[in-house]
């Protein structure tokens, strides 16, 4: 058994690997989550985030039963692009 802290989008991927781990004999300590600065607003094409889950984390947290550590980051892409330049 291994201690573990989720590190989840709260979309259904994150959550399914919280279930699997838990299957595997592995014991869930924390959640953690990383939050765009502005969470006024979902950014559905978010370049770094599942914002639309974003809301539901904390009722995942409270219904494992684990603390949930939250924190904003910031950054811009370099390139939007679909095609990368060398």
């Amino acid at each position: 058994e291994m201690e573990a802290v989720a590190l989840v989008s709260g979309g259904k991927d994150s959550c399914m690997a919280i279930l699997k781990s838990q299957q595997y004999g592995h014991r869930i300590v924390a959640i953690a989550n990383l939050i765009p600065e502005n969470t006024e607003h979902d950014e559905v094409d978010s370049y770094m985030y599942q914002t639309v889950g974003h809301s539901i984390i904390k009722t995942i947290a409270e219904a494992i039963g684990v603390p949930l550590f939250q924190r904003k980051i910031k950054g811009k892409p370099i390139n939007t692009q679909l095609q990368y330049s060398a």
